[in-house]
């Protein structure tokens, strides 16, 4: 039985998307078995990708909003994803390039059986002349689109479709706060194994009423699986804690995610990242801080200013850097486990960003550039004057091995994790390792 918490998070979803196609209405896609075949067969599948159609006769498309795309293999049934129609760009006089994210499988998987689940009379005479003729893109009414979506998520098995559509348009897409930290710590985690947030996960699996930013990851089909996100192999992490857990497969590589957080995430210290290179046997922690904007007359500055919890964070970080030294055999640039990622609040997520190592933050906080006008201590983006790693530069190093401290196993790594979680900051946790580690 679902609990009175759950039952008002499906509520939630559900209510958010009923408003938003009451306002842009849903909009039918077609697809035929040559397209159908080769989004399929690309990187992002039927997930994630974009499609170049002819502009409605009448402007009547309106974005974002939910949307059906039906399709048909040359060997397979017909089948209808639900997903979340992102952007319309106008590429040429009469085609606009359609973007969709977050398409999933649902019930019924044709036209025909659409209009049999539609309980009210009037509205399925009103989809039945909607789908007549051969026309790729057909805008749904408004009516049609409310009582369809009922009549969907009466269907279990469509709820997780469902709900990735209302995750998907709710991502943020700025740093605004902890929600679009941690979507920043799993893109840069993603980044590092050479993925990027619209790739395809193996597995994704969310704890039943958890906020994760991996809701709106692209899974291939049948493989989100819910209520199941609380054991993970080799650490010893408190199940409640654990918000979600995805699986990813490159060649002979495996990164394996995880978003654990104690407290809801809006109400977190903050966000970290702690990548685990099994290959390469080293560990990276990274540390999100906001940076704020300081205007003086037309020009605009980025600080960051200390608060109560940075000093208990330090000692963290510097016990975990002694208990995490480099293995005598391996060779590191800096064996530096900790970096602080700055980054500007509002800016666009992945812009803008400024990381550097636990090391260099500590130097700064001696810097005379660094004391604001009652010498009080503050990062300036400008007094920096470029002296950060860029996001390109950290990650290459991150992959490499050059950076980080030795992994000697889960024990260390485990601690540090509930540490972490222990200072009510929430955390996402990236393990790479080789496919034939895996079970």
């Amino acid at each position: 039985m679902k609990s009175v918490r759950g039952v008002k998070k499906q509520a939630d979803w559900l209510a958010t998307l009923k408003g938003v196609v009451s306002k842009k209405p849903l909009v039918l896609l077609r697809f035929d078995a040559d397209e159908w075949e080769s989004l399929k067969e690309s990187r992002g599948g039927t997930n994630h990708f974009t499609v170049a159609r002819r502009h409605p006769a009448r402007n009547t498309l309106s974005v974002p909003t939910a949307c059906l795309l039906v399709g048909q293999s040359h060997s397979s049934e017909p089948e209808i994803h639900l997903g979340l129609l992102k952007t319309r760009t106008p590429v040429t006089t009469l085609e606009s390039r359609l973007k969709i994210v977050s398409a999933q499988a649902v019930s019924p998987s044709s036209e025909g059986a659409l209009l049999g689940v539609m309980s009210n009379s009037a509205m399925k005479s009103v989809l039945r002349r909607q789908l007549e003729g051969e026309a790729q893109v057909v805008t749904l009414s408004t009516g049609v689109s409310m009582h369809l979506i009922e009549k969907l998520a009466e269907i279990p098995e469509n709820l997780r479709a469902m709900r990735a559509a209302v995750e998907s348009l709710d991502a943020p897409r700025r740093y605004s706060g902890n929600r679009a930290l941690q979507d920043d710590a799993i893109a840069l985690a993603l980044k590092a194994f050479g993925l990027s947030p619209g790739d395809n996960a193996a597995v994704v699996k969310i704890a039943d009423g958890k906020e994760t930013g991996l809701a709106g990851i692209p899974v291939r089909e049948d493989s989100v699986i819910e209520h199941d996100a609380r054991v993970v192999r080799g650490f010893a992490l408190v199940g409640s804690d654990l918000t979600g857990r995805a699986v990813f497969r490159s060649g002979d590589d495996v990164l394996e995610l995880f978003t654990a957080n104690k407290r809801p995430l809006e109400e977190a210290f903050g966000v970290d990242l702690i990548y685990l290179n099994a290959r390469k046997r080293n560990v990276v922690m990274v540390q999100y801080k906001m940076l704020e904007p300081s205007r003086s007359g037309k020009d605009t500055d980025w600080l960051y200013r200390p608060d109560g919890q940075l000093n208990k964070e330090l000692a963290r970080m510097k016990r975990f850097n002694q208990a995490l030294a480099p293995g005598p055999l391996e060779y590191r640039i800096n064996p530096q486990v900790f970096y602080m990622r700055f980054v500007r609040r509002d800016a666009q997520l992945g812009k803008s960003a400024v990381t550097m190592p636990l090391e260099h933050f500590e130097v700064l906080q001696v810097d005379p550039a660094c004391k604001g006008p009652k010498g009080a201590f503050r990062i300036s983006y400008n007094t920096l004057d470029g002296r950060y790693l860029r996001q390109d530069g950290f990650l290459d190093l991150v992959s490499a091995g050059y950076i980080g401290a030795y992994a000697k196993g889960t024990g260390d790594l485990t601690t540090l994790i509930d540490a972490t979680l222990k200072s009510n900051r929430a955390v996402v946790v990236a393990v790479q390792s080789a496919l034939r580690n895996q079970p």
